[in-house]
């Protein structure tokens, strides 16, 4: 019953907003009743669906610092029992225990906002935004008037005390799209990456032989996006790009393995049978072994093209309904001009691209690409809560 109402109220923008609005009214006047404690962290990734990302890098090195010791730290899930974690608790998300933690709790750490939209704003919480990840593809406000029909959610003042950049790029989309205070981010990356640096040769191996990959074979990560507005008849979003597998097992397979993996999303992807040569890794856990283990990224308009792009390794992008999503969703940057590749259309042309492939030409073209869109990668945890517990100190 729960995930038809939400899907009902995903696609029926107006009722959301509505009951948005009750919502937020009824959780403040709640919160004049619940104090604010000093010493609690709450935390979600993805809406409570991964224990994962950037808020998992940020909570790896906040139980490292003495300045956290005997905190509450509470981790918020859709399914508590799904993660394990080695210091605080659990507690499921969108239940009356996660809505006091959000009144009590003085610090938030999320990548896809924590108030549930509710907005709840409460002197002295400090709220800490990684996103996740640089937006290719318009966010929020800007997006085209195909994805929620005629309605655009209301510009709201930004609250988020310290917000995640990856460069200017997407700093500067955040403080429009978001009404984000440019002091309140932080030009550190984003804190997910960090490890992307800290692969060696031996943990490829390790991935790849947990992968069942032959270590001998090159491997390509195929990480479309979502079209929020393919939905099927359940209101599922659902992706199922033109290609013929057995033709890229036919062309590609002696000397690759294909990944796919869906935007997480993605409610109904490709029925895949998994071979020797195509494996359905959407719902791995690790995406950092993923992008460590590829040799090779296509995406056509993920954020997926600049946390890749801090290994130097090549991308290629496979836009089959470019003129489509461009009209319906809208795209920050023109793809052609900016994308260190060339823009294939059709699985014949994404094909050759790999087949012909200059592969050490292409890396030097991923490395322009890191330099501009992604050039502070390396230290954004420590950088992040080094800032946290300034503002703590305040």
């Amino acid at each position: 019953m729960r995930s038809i109402i939400l899907n009902f109220l995903r696609v029926h923008p107006r009722i959301l907003n509505l009951f948005w609005r009750i919502a937020h009214i009824l959780f403040m006047l709640i919160g004049l009743f619940v104090p604010l404690k000093a010493n609690t962290m709450l935390i979600t990734a993805f809406a409570g669906r991964k224990y994962d990302d950037s808020p998992k890098a940020l909570y790896e090195e906040v139980i490292k610092r003495n300045e956290f010791r005997g905190w509450d730290i509470i981790w918020a899930f859709v399914d508590p029992d799904q993660f394990e974690i080695p210091v605080g608790r659990k507690i499921r998300i969108d239940t009356w225990s996660f809505f006091m933690a959000l009144l009590y709790s003085r610090v938030w750490i999320s990548n896809s906002g924590m108030d549930r939209n509710i907005c709840i704003n409460r002197k002295g919480t400090i709220k800490i935004e990684t996103w996740h990840g640089t937006p290719l593809k318009k966010i929020g406000i800007d997006q085209n008037s195909g994805v929620l029909g005629n309605f655009k959610p209301n510009k709201k003042i930004d609250t988020t005390t310290i917000r995640c950049s990856q460069s200017e790029f997407d700093r500067d989309i955040f403080v429009r799209v978001f009404n984000a205070d440019k002091n309140c981010i932080l030009l550190s990356d984003l804190p997910r990456n960090d490890e992307l640096l800290c692969f060696k040769d031996e943990d490829i191996i390790k991935i790849k032989k947990n992968l069942k990959i032959d270590n001998n074979k090159k491997v390509l990560l195929y990480m479309p996006t979502y079209r929020e507005y393919l939905v099927n008849k359940n209101n599922q979003t659902f992706i199922a790009p033109p290609i013929n597998l057995e033709k890229w097992k036919d062309e590609l397979g002696n000397n690759y393995v294909l990944l796919f993996r869906a935007h997480y999303a993605v409610n109904a992807a490709l029925n895949l049978v998994e071979t020797e040569f195509v494996r359905d890794v959407s719902d791995y856990p690790y995406i950092n072994e993923l992008y460590a283990v590829s040799d090779i990224l296509i995406s056509d308009y993920s954020s997926a093209y600049f946390d890749f792009s801090i290994l130097d390794k090549p991308m290629l992008c496979f836009a089959y309904d470019k003129e489509e999503y461009e009209e319906r969703r809208g795209l920050y940057l023109d793809l052609e001009e900016n994308l260190p590749c060339a823009i294939s259309k059709v699985e014949t042309d994404i094909i050759r691209e790999i087949n012909t492939m200059d592969y050490k030409k292409s890396c030097e073209k991923s490395r322009e690409f890191h330099r501009k869109f992604a050039p502070y990668a390396g230290n954004a945890s420590k950088a992040v809560v080094d800032e946290l517990i300034e503002r703590l100190r305040k």
